[in-house]
This record gives C-alpha cells, sequence and structure tokens, in this order.
C-alpha cells in the first residue's frame, strides 16, 4: 500500500511540475514611450497550461513610479489584476508581475520560448531630457590619471598561458596576467584555429555581477579576451565559486565603499585597462580594432574602458550598471542605478562624493567611439532612467540606445549585437 501511495504522489508531482504558468500582459500603450499625463491602462491575466487560472494562487503586484517609493500588493491570481500607469516629467514608470502557489512559491512563468519568475511592462517619458544631478568632480582626470599610473608600475608579465580543451574553430589558452592591486587579470584568450599568420580584431569581454568562471566567448573572424570581475582562478569545480560568493567575496560592491581608493571597484577596472594593454601586444591583433562589450556591470567596465582608453573602437554596453548614482537626489526621485552605493540621506554626503569617480555618467563624457546600449521597461536593477541619464552624457558621434517595454534586467541588445556583427564583417574582410 505505501508503494502505491508513493508512486501516486510521485506521479502527481510530475503532472504538477508539468503545468505550464502564464501571465499575459495587454497593455494600452504599444510602444512604451507616452506623453506628459496620459493614461496607460495594463491589464494581466493569468493562466495554467492555457485555461484561466483556478482559486489558490496568489499575484504579487510590484510597482515603482519615480518620485515614490516601489511598492507591492498581493491578490487572487484568478481575479487577474489592472493597473493604471502615467507619468508627468520626464521618467520612467512600471508594473511586473509573480505568481505564487499555496504555499507561497514562486512559480516559473513562460514568455516566448524562455520560463521567467516575472512579467511586467513600463512606460516612459522624454528621457532624453534626464541630466546627472551631481556635478562631476574637477579632478575625475587626475584621479584617474594616478591610477594608470600606479598600473605602470606593474610591468605586464603572463604569470600563465596554459590550453585548455578547444572546439575545432578556435584554440583557448587560460591566461593570466600580473596587475597593480591584490588580484592578477584572469581570463580565457580565444584565437581562431589555422590562422597562418593573419591579423585579426580584438574583442574584450568583460563579466556581469557574481562570482564565476570567466566565459568562454570566441567570434569566427576575431580574438577575444573574456576576463573574470575578480582575478580570481578559471576552471574550478563549481564549489570553489560558491564558496567565493557566500565568504570572501560576499558583498562585494560594498567594500571599501566610504573612500575612492579602497572601493572594490577601483582594482577591477584597472584590471580592465590591463586587459587591453595586454590584447595589444597580441601578434594576432590587427593594430586597429578593438571592440568592448559586457552586460550589467560588464556594461559599466565597457564604458570605463571606452573612456579610458581611446583605441577601443567600439563599445557594446548591454543594460549597464553604475549609472546615475545620484538619481535618489533627483526630484522627482529617480531609481539609481545598480549597486545603489547610497540613498539620500544627509549621512551618505561624504560617500557620494567618493562614488562620483565610478559614476558612468562621467565615464560617457569621455567616449568618442561608436556606442550601442539597450535598457528595459521593468529593470529595476539597471533602471532605465539611470541608463539613459549616462546615454545623454555620451559625446560620441555615433550613439544609439534601444528600449524594450517588457524586458527587465536580460542581456538582450538587439541593435549592438547588429553594430557589433557587421562591424567584425567589415572589418574581416579588410586585409
Amino acid at each position: 500500500m505505501k508503494k502505491i501511495i508513493f508512486q501516486l504522489l510521485f506521479f502527481a508531482g510530475i503532472a504538477l511540475c508539468a503545468a505550464e504558468y502564464e501571465i499575459k500582459i495587454d497593455s494600452t500603450s504599444k510602444t512604451g514611450r507616452v506623453k506628459a499625463g496620459e493614461k496607460v491602462q495594463v491589464k494581466a491575466a493569468v493562466f495554467c497550461d492555457g485555461k484561466p487560472i483556478s482559486a489558490g494562487y496568489m499575484l504579487r503586484v510590484y510597482q515603482w513610479k519615480d518620485g515614490t517609493k516601489n511598492r507591492f500588493l498581493n491578490v487572487p491570481a484568478e481575479k487577474g489584476h489592472t493597473v493604471k500607469l502615467s507619468l508627468e516629467k520626464p521618467g520612467w514608470s512600471y508594473v511586473s508581475f509573480q505568481l505564487f502557489d499555496s504555499n507561497k512559491k514562486p512559480l516559473s512563468l513562460k514568455r516566448g520560448k524562455r520560463n521567467v519568475r516575472v512579467v511586467g511592462t513600463g512606460i516612459i517619458l522624454d528621457p532624453e531630457k534626464l541630466t546627472p544631478v551631481r556635478p562631476e568632480p574637477k579632478d575625475f582626470d587626475a584621479f584617474w590619471n594616478a591610477n594608470k599610473a600606479e598600473l605602470a608600475k606593474t610591468p605586464l608579465k603572463v604569470i600563465m598561458k596554459k590550453e585548455v580543451p578547444s572546439p575545432k574553430s578556435h584554440i583557448f589558452y587560460d591566461v593570466r596576467l600580473t596587475c597593480a592591486g591584490p588580484k592578477p587579470v584572469s581570463g580565457y584568450l580565444t584565437v581562431p584555429r589555422n590562422s597562418k599568420g593573419r591579423k585579426y580584431p580584438v574583442v574584450l569581454v568583460v563579466d556581469g555581477a557574481g562570482v564565476r568562471n570567466s566565459g568562454k566567448s570566441h567570434y569566427g573572424n576575431a580574438v577575444t579576451f573574456s576576463i573574470n570581475a575578480h582575478g580570481i582562478p578559471n576552471g574550478q569545480p563549481k564549489k570553489f565559486y560558491d564558496d567565493l560568493a557566500k565568504g570572501a567575496l560576499r558583498g562585494y560592491t560594498a567594500f571599501g565603499r566610504e573612500n575612492r581608493n579602497t572601493i572594490y571597484f577601483r582594482y577591477m577596472f584597472i584590471r580592465v585597462l590591463r586587459a587591453l594593454e595586454y590584447v595589444k601586444t597580441l601578434p594576432e591583433w590587427n593594430g586597429k580594432d578593438i571592440i568592448v562589450r559586457g552586460s550589467s556591470q560588464g556594461g559599466a567596465q565597457t564604458l570605463f574602458a571606452a573612456a579610458m582608453d581611446k583605441d577601443v573602437t567600439l563599445a557594446v554596453p548591454t543594460v549597464p550598471a553604475m549609472c546615475d548614482f545620484a538619481g535618489c537626489l533627483s526630484k522627482p526621485t529617480r531609481m539609481s542605478g545598480w549597486p545603489r552605493p547610497y540613498d539620500a540621506s544627509a549621512k551618505n554626503a561624504k560617500r557620494r562624493a567618493e562614488w562620483d569617480y565610478y559614476d558612468c555618467v562621467n565615464f560617457a563624457r569621455r567616449i568618442t567611439c561608436p556606442v550601442y546600449v539597450s535598457t528595459g521597461l521593468i529593470d529595476a536593477t539597471c533602471s532605465p532612467t539611470s541608463v539613459y541619464t549616462m546615454f545623454n552624457q555620451l559625446k560620441a558621434k555615433e550613439k544609439k540606445i534601444e528600449f524594450h517595454k517588457n524586458m527587465g534586467h536580460e542581456g538582450r541588445n538587439d541593435i549592438g549585437q547588429k553594430a557589433f556583427m557587421d562591424y567584425l564583417a567589415r572589418v574581416s574582410k579588410k586585409k
């Protein structure tokens, strides 16, 4: 009898796991871009296996509007929910939905071919009018020139270059480089196999937030160097990175946050400079083309690279972090970009001045190469207002930005990907 009960429970569990949940959203705004005072109605309806959901599920509704606090409410999922969004001044508002079962466990949702935890939509008003709140530090360039000088005191040496298992198209190397600071540069270098002395553009791929192995990006007609954000060894067991994330690197974004010289991102950015220095020494480099790309935290490093090294010829930052830290001081209040190192309280006055040296709105003013940026209107990590505030400061003659009204903090950058692939195709044809 126990065996039969167990089997019944087991197969019931399989059936339960196979259920497909979906929240369909209907917005009266087709694009997400609105006029001042325009009323947008957003309706959410919940389905299970294509049918309206039954009672017993909870729908959590999150809502943000510039000038207000982020808030949420719980409603019975079978009733769905309707929200009205509007904006009076340049800014952003969004609503997102998450589904929970009767045990308050979040459920996976179908969205196209993907499964996600949160769906939603947003609106944006006159983002081109968004400007930084705080002035740029007068010694901004002097500070970063001093960091470059510190880096120069540590000669560039290859600590390790070890071939690792590779596909037929490329040879992969695990590489470590000397660098100023406590950690080396650590990443995977990929070189087209059987290049026969050919010269290639270089792609530097910089890492998003978290603690992980470097990626192994590779492109047909390019040399690629993918570095991890922390200068940690590659190729280790998953537990190695999990233990670092839970231990020595837990909460790293707050390390040394009271002083510009001890902020954790200082040496992360310096490692980007060393990586750029290294790729220029590669015999396979064509001596002309350097592309930098990354998402979120990697987007911030991409902007830093393009600002600090004029040899960068294309920058593709996707949903970039570290933009418009002072958004929380604006009126109406904007959501600051990740990692939001301070709030509007008076006790943080000194900290604000220290973080001005790491705000991408200031890097943006120094970028002259083409830049292609993306943002999502339900991204509560790297808010679209923070990204636009940075974008509006770009001095590049060629710059484009796209937003997706239903996208959160995801690595989608259609215009950036197209520009990247077109660029590679174009320069690969040159001798």
